[in-house]
């Protein structure tokens, strides 16, 4: 027996009103059990602390126990594995930060998932990167280093990263083409052992997130020329940003750290938790705590949608860079 056009509509307008009881339902009966933040790295690092920081308003929130698990390894690929195969029910949650969905999938053969198979939920923290060079360097703008780069030519001067591809060492690279190429990538393992051979003019310049350069660079010890973003952060309101110093090409780019869950997880579980995270991260106290620790609390427009609009910004121009340079870390 046919259906008329009526019929099959109504059909159809019986079948949404159906998916949309169950997804309502499923929000409202959630969470039914302990839910787990996945750390990509060990315990006491910057990500490992954002997780820790969420992790009681989270539990207070939701009614059920939330724990923090670190696993680290294969520069994080190994906890994002475990969340996109983790239930899509809103239990598995991973804290991520700046580039592991953009670059990693780029830059390790086989790392096992992609953007697509995660949603972004709320963002918990951002700082810019900020370009610095030594204390007694003569460069004092970013102009002025670039055009010392292409004088140098190829080899004659060097910069260094916090490791071999991680955003440090992308968005450097993005300087980089800036002044043709010219400079010497030398990657260090982390922001501390960076700082220490900045200060010992090991490299010419290197970019550095909030946490590592505030003290070192109010101390004297570096100088900074420039934040990597479109607006002044209110961390850094007089360092001039590298687009009001002509670099306009897409060198915006935040460090931040935020939750994303499974790709299927239903949309009503991940706009709850969003709400709770972005709840959380906008009260005053956890906002100040955070600024002592070099970053900011999203305070408006922390949504699914506005921290999937960052993602995709990262997705536009971080993996063409990663292929540029024939980057690969497997």
């Amino acid at each position: 027996m046919s259906l008329t056009r009526k019929q099959f509509l109504g059909h159809l307008g019986l079948a949404a009103t159906l998916a949309a009881a169950a997804f309502t339902a499923a929000a409202q009966s959630f969470p039914t059990k302990p839910i787990k933040i996945i750390v990509p790295y060990p315990a006491g690092g910057a990500t490992d602390v954002a997780a820790r920081m969420i992790q009681p308003g989270l539990q207070e929130q939701l009614g059920q126990p939330v724990t923090v698990e670190n696993r680290p390894g294969a520069g994080g690929n190994i906890a994002m594995n475990a969340v996109a195969q983790s239930p899509a029910d809103g239990h598995t949650l991973v804290m991520t930060l700046t580039g592991m969905m953009s670059i990693n999938p780029v830059i390790f053969k086989s790392p096992g998932f992609t953007a697509a198979d995660f949603v972004p939920v709320a963002q918990v923290s951002t700082a810019p990167l900020i370009l610095v060079v030594p204390a007694n360097s003569p460069y004092k703008t970013v102009p002025e280093l670039l055009a010392a780069g292409k004088k140098a030519g190829k080899a004659g001067m060097a910069y260094g990263s916090a490791g071999a591809g991680g955003l440090s060492h992308l968005a450097s690279e993005l300087i980089n083409g800036h002044a043709d190429g010219n400079f010497t990538h030398v990657p260090y393992k982390g922001g501390a052992p960076l700082t220490q051979a900045l200060m010992a003019g090991e490299v010419a310049w290197g970019l550095l997130g909030t946490a590592d350069a505030r003290g070192i660079v109010q101390s004297g010890k570096l100088r900074a020329i420039g934040q990597l973003r479109n607006g002044r952060s209110q961390l850094w309101p007089e360092l001039p940003t590298l687009p009001e110093q002509g670099l306009t090409d897409g060198v915006d780019f935040d460090v931040w750290f935020g939750v994303a869950a499974p790709a299927k997880t239903p949309k009503p579980v991940v706009q709850l938790l969003s709400q709770k995270i972005a709840a959380i991260v906008a009260a005053p106290a956890f906002g100040q705590k955070l600024k002592e620790l070099g970053g900011i609390a999203p305070t408006s427009n922390n949504t699914p949608e506005a921290f999937a609009d960052i993602v995709a910004k990262e997705l536009a121009v971080l993996p063409k860079t990663a292929k540029g340079i024939g980057l690969q870390l497997d």
